[in-house]
């Protein structure tokens, strides 16, 4: 009985120090473009983001989902992340996904 206790003990601890990030921000794509365009434009951007690499960040990820939150508009709306880290503490995540996504003229759907 108390090892099945210790090892519930154990167990949830180690749920409790993981915690799920979900950086994802939605956004509406200029009219103008297509969603291919879009995504290998944000895609590119995101893996060469110069303020990102001359700090010497190490990307962290670039994540285009097609659509809102419901999965609907996948023509016109798109989540989207992209992030680095100093490349030794995961837990200096910096998020860029905003500069480059209203730099590509997308705007943030609030």
């Amino acid at each position: 009985m108390r090892a099945t206790f210790a090892i519930s003990t154990l167990l949830f601890a180690a749920v409790g120090l993981v915690q799920a990030r979900d950086d994802r921000e939605l956004f509406t794509i200029p009219s103008t473009t297509t969603m291919d365009a879009f995504t290998k434009a944000f895609t590119t951007e995101c893996n060469t983001w110069a303020p990102a690499l001359g700090a010497g960040l190490v990307q962290a990820s670039d994540l285009v989902e097609l659509g809102d939150f419901q999965g609907k508009n996948t023509d016109t709306e798109v989540r989207l992340v992209c992030s680095y880290w100093d490349g030794s503490d995961p837990s200096t995540i910096e998020l860029f996904t905003e500069d480059i996504a209203e730099g590509l003229g997308a705007t943030l759907d609030l």
